[in-house]
């Protein structure tokens, strides 16, 4: 009888407690709970198989030492009568009453199991999000960032569309407007470039494409104060560019622009035994053409095309170029000094000005992964290092989510909210910058978007998707890991073009500096406590410097 019991506990407490697991689990997860749930079925019915046969073997022994004795009336095992009496009564008992009594235990457990169970339910809380892969059910505990308590004092629904309304849309209402102005003022310029240059002499400008948070959607009072506008490059005609890539594991993923001679045998048809410079007679010695070697000369250290004196010529072509197409425009343009990209300043008669900031870049194969000439802030590199951006291709990125997505999803609200929150913080005493930056929390929104239904993001589930972004980034600062999104993401769509390499390769983690400085990694995590303290506070009037 005490087996029974427990062998029904023991199904009971399997039955109520599953696996944590979310709804949103992945194919290969719920494949496997399904077959892990067959599995036990089929176990415990041929156990329970079992267990009957013998207990009827037992009672037939039973039954025959009873008959052979004397002490049974034949004809119950003979003809097979089933005894007439309460089925479970132990020896000595008679009726209900009886087996209620012997087993009052078993009733005392069951009672308690119930009552726990319901405890568990109502204690329970899991949040709207959790993944399903096995490196992220393991969680490091190290630091305390997260827990649920706050989840309990998160603003509602009506509080954070206030909020939005009222601080973040009020200050970025005009921005679309303004980044089409900004994308054709510089088509403008680039097109008179294009008039002033030469196809054979001078490096070719290819049209440009509006990148970060202002032409993303994204952005904030503060994110917006410059507008950043991609300028592609390409070399002139009879010349080429050879991408020389720096190995990621020295540092900073960059790489170097060699410059040379093109082969013209495929592009014109030669005539004779007439030979192009690359592929001319061994014995003869090479001519240099007259338009490489003055770009060699001109814009370039060895043969590596130089940033410093790239910018500086591009400069001078804006300069020439704002002469030509002045009289269309009502303001003064400006060119601010600046060594890495070209900076434009637009002063109105008002007094209101913007500032454009115009970095050049060199495609890297047929994607949309460029070398650029804007290095990130802190980043020291020397003058033939390009570095690396992807900022191209989480654009498309972006503007495909918001193509394929449900109308006014809220995604883009929840890093806004965020960001205009974190943007009021005073840095800690000491620190000269802070260490999580909107990058991260762009990196950890791009990520929620690959793994839970665009459904999922209607404007009604606001504040569940803004906790699912704190918590996802929270938990990346417990575990000091945040993988780039690009790099190494099997999630990733196959229409975002990167090189084949980045979708074969190890993911790259983005805190990794915090797993090495454990300074940068208590302040990280100051920063993120300051944020969540401002989000459960959220103030309901509007925030000091917005319009």
């Amino acid at each position: 009888m005490a087996v029974i019991s427990l062998l029904f506990l023991a199904v009971m407490y399997v039955v109520h407690h599953p696996l944590l697991v979310s709804d949103r689990m992945d194919l290969d997860t719920l494949a496997r709970s399904r077959q892990l749930e067959k599995r036990m079925s089929e176990e415990m019915r041929q156990l329970e198989i079992e267990f009957e046969e013998r207990k009827r073997a037992a009672e037939q022994r039973q039954k025959a030492e009873n008959f052979w004795r004397g002490e049974t009336p034949g004809d119950q095992l003979v003809l097979g009568k089933k005894d007439m009496g309460w089925p479970f009564q132990a020896d000595g008992q008679e009726g209900p009453l009886g087996w209620m009594l012997g087993n009052l235990w078993n009733v005392g457990l069951f009672c308690l199991f119930l009552l726990f169970e319901l405890l568990r339910q109502s204690m329970q809380h899991e949040p709207a999000f959790e993944s399903s892969s096995d490196e992220e059910e393991a969680e490091i505990r190290v630091v305390p960032v997260t827990s649920c308590s706050w989840l309990t004092d998160f603003p509602s629904q009506e509080a954070l569309e206030f909020f939005y309304e009222h601080n973040v849309h009020s200050a970025t209402r005009d921005l679309p407007c303004t980044c089409e102005f900004v994308e054709s003022f510089v088509d403008d310029l680039i097109e008179a470039c294009r008039m002033l240059s030469r196809r054979e002499a001078h490096l070719q400008l290819e049209d440009c494409l509006g990148i970060g948070a202002a032409f993303e959607k994204w952005g904030t009072s503060h994110e917006t104060e410059t507008f950043d506008i991609l300028v592609p490059i390409v070399p002139p005609q009879g010349s080429i560019f050879v991408l020389e890539m720096r190995d990621p594991a020295l540092g900073r993923r960059c790489g170097c622009v060699l410059v040379e001679l093109e082969c013209m045998c495929k592009c014109e048809k030669l005539p004779g035994d007439v030979l192009c410079l690359v592929h001319q007679n061994k014995n003869q010695p090479a001519v240099p053409r007259r338009s490489n070697s003055s770009l060699k000369a001109s814009l370039c250290t060895g043969s590596h095309l130089d940033v410093h004196k790239t910018v500086q010529w591009f400069r001078n072509m804006m300069g020439n170029a704002w002469a030509l197409v002045a009289h269309k425009y009502d303001f003064k343009l400006s060119l601010p000094p600046s060594t890495t990209s070209c900076k434009l300043r637009l002063d109105y008669r008002s007094g209101r000005f913007l500032s454009i900031s115009l970095v050049l870049g060199v495609q890297r194969e047929d994607t949309l992964v460029y070398l650029v000439s804007q290095a990130p802030d802190q980043e020291q590199l020397t003058s033939v290092n390009w570095p690396e951006s992807f900022a191209a291709c989480e654009h498309l990125f972006l503007k495909l989510v918001g193509r394929f997505a449900p109308e006014n999803t809220c995604h883009l609200k929840c890093l806004q909210i965020i960001l205009s929150l974190w943007e009021l913080q005073d840095l800690s005493p000491g620190a000269s910058c802070p260490v999580l930056t909107s990058y991260h929390f762009k990196t950890a929104l791009m990520h929620l978007l690959l793994r839970l239904p665009l459904t999922d993001w209607e404007p009604g589930l606001l504040s569940q998707r803004l906790q699912d972004l704190l918590w996802f980034l929270g938990r990346g600062l417990q575990q000091r890991s945040l993988h780039h999104f690009l790099i190494g993401n099997t999630l990733l769509p196959l229409t975002i073009p990167i090189p084949k390499t980045f979708r074969d390769a190890e993911p790259v983690n983005l805190f990794q500096h915090l797993v090495l400085n454990p300074t940068a990694h208590s302040q990280a995590v100051e920063e993120f406590h300051n944020l969540l303290t401002r989000v459960k506070t959220l103030p309901c009037g509007p925030l000091a410097g917005t319009h």
